[in-house]
């Protein structure tokens, strides 16, 4: 993953993907999410929307589904 987020952050989003989907959008998700939560913390309450758990096990989900199935495609096309 750590190819993933250094091609995202150079702004090589394809090239991001490509090395793993689900690293692209952990990064992707921390690069948004962060400043979301930096803003909650200074205001002292949620800003925009509340997060709920369902956000939270929808978005880990995501991420391990796309990880695995990326990572067992490229084991059969070897």
């Amino acid at each position: 993953m750590t190819t993933s987020w250094a091609n995202l952050v150079r702004g090589r989003v394809l090239t991001a993907v490509e090395a793993n989907a689900g690293g692209t959008m952990l990064a992707a998700t921390a690069a948004l999410g962060g400043p979301w939560l930096l803003a909650a913390g200074l205001w002292g309450r949620w800003r925009w929307f509340r997060p709920n758990e369902y956000m939270l096990v929808g978005g880990t989900l995501a991420v391990v589904i796309v990880t695995f199935a990326q990572w067992g495609w490229r084991m059969l096309a070897d």
